[in-house]
């Protein structure tokens, strides 16, 4: 049985000659697994090109309940973008974001809430122009909402937020699974902010790295399996250029 569905591009690989392994977050069927054949063939013109992280794409795919890998009939992009590829600083949050979520998200189940939140995130990535370079830091705390840990905000001065009870408090943990007064501060914020306000947090090259790890630490107290991030150090090198 062949359906259509819609996909959010998280890893791609190249499979013998001509084929790509393509794991996609679907609008039907949660995380799926496909392969998609003569993608780079020439007379394809190329069709590997789509298969980049973060693309959105309608596809035409077999489903069958329980099968290892789906197969791609036809595919086409759902929506064009004019600077994910073109942007270096989008391009190493893409490719970020892309192994973030292919790391976390594993149910191959419906979420609508969780599709659209990612489908309406990537398309603002691509239209914004301000606050770029906190973007991915503004992803991974509101993503958190919808994989069932972000904290409640009752942030006060001079707390502390720890990871291990996923709670603010005014008392430095005893252990070291805590964001410092700082990143404490940057994740409130980063909670209150709608995405298209994240220009007025100002922070320098070292807050943002900071608080970044710390974030790493938090999804990986919650997934084992989360470390390492390959993509973390190209994110570091394009972000310091």
């Amino acid at each position: 049985m062949f359906q259509k569905v819609k996909g959010i591009v998280l890893r791609s690989i190249k499979y013998q000659e001509n084929s790509l392994i393509t794991y996609l977050y679907t609008d039907k069927h949660g995380r799926q697994t496909y392969i998609a054949k003569g993608v780079h063939n020439t007379k394809s013109k190329n069709r590997a090109n789509l298969f980049q992280p973060l693309f959105l794409l309608d596809i035409d795919a077999s489903y069958r309940e329980r099968a290892n890998m789906q197969s791609i009939r036809e595919c086409k992009l759902s929506e064009t973008f004019n600077s994910i590829h073109l942007d270096v600083y989008k391009s190493a949050i893409a490719l970020f974001i892309g192994e973030l979520l292919y790391k976390v998200i594993r149910e191959e189940e419906i979420n609508n809430n969780l599709f659209e939140f990612l489908y309406h995130s990537i398309c603002l990535l691509d239209e914004l122009d301000d606050g770029i370079l906190n973007f991915h830091l503004h992803f991974m705390v509101q993503l958190s909402r919808y994989l069932g840990f972000l904290p409640v905000n009752n942030f006060e001065d001079n707390t502390y937020f720890d990871i291990k009870t996923g709670r603010y408090c005014l008392l430095k943990p005893s252990h070291l699974q805590y964001f410092d007064s700082t990143s404490t501060k940057i994740l409130s914020d980063l909670q209150r902010l709608p995405v298209t306000d994240i220009y007025l947090l100002k922070l320098n090259r070292t807050e943002r790295y900071n608080f970044l790890d710390k974030m790493i630490d938090f999804y990986s107290f919650h997934f084992d399996h989360i470390l390492p991030v390959h993509s973390l150090s190209i994110l570091h090198e394009v972000f310091s250029l």
